[in-house]
């Protein structure tokens, strides 16, 4: 008994065999079958291809969005941060944002959300850039201002006690949320 081949595998037989990442061109029958629509004017799918914006040209259109992590001191940004979004751009994402900065101490959720108040914090958050330049991403930066979201705790004291706000003695600022 030889084994069923289904119409994908069919139509991937149908192309010689090419090594990875050459772009094929579909048959006929494949278009029919509805795995391929018309021919293939770049060797790479879309995810893969440079997009302009504005002058700068990110090398595909796989971007990470900005996540808080909850995790600087003072608003600057750690070695944590360095390895955390370093590893988007070494894995070749075309675009990374750093997660919402605040941009006044009292602007931040949790005392442990990044900042960009201080001239002092572009320091940690350049060597992040310069990183991530060298793999050929660009870097972006979520601005934030908390609101009436200001002076919480993070998220992992979340169930730990009554309330969500984060008091001075913590770092917070309750008294000063606006």
């Amino acid at each position: 008994m030889s084994p069923t081949i289904t119409k994908s595998q069919e139509y991937y037989q149908d192309q010689a065999n090419p090594s990875p990442g050459t772009a094929i061109e579909p048959s006929a029958s494949a278009i029919a079958q509805g795995f391929a629509q018309g021919p293939n004017s770049s060797p790479l799918p879309k995810a893969f291809q440079p997009l302009t914006i504005r002058g700068s040209t990110i090398k595909n259109r796989i971007w990470v969005s900005p996540m808080c992590m909850y995790s600087s001191e003072d608003g600057f940004a750690t070695d944590f941060h360095h390895a955390h979004y370093s590893q988007f751009a070494m894995r070749g994402a075309g675009l990374v944002m750093v997660e919402a900065s605040g941009v006044l101490p009292e602007g931040r959720i949790t005392p442990n959300c990044l900042g960009i108040w201080k001239d002092e914090h572009t320091v940690n958050l350049s060597r992040i850039v310069n990183h991530a330049h060298k793999y050929g991403a660009i870097m972006g930066i979520q601005l934030a201002h908390s609101g009436r979201k200001g002076s919480t705790i993070p998220l992992h004291l979340y169930g730990t006690r009554n309330t969500l706000y984060a008091t001075e003695s913590e770092g917070g600022w309750p008294d000063n949320v606006y």
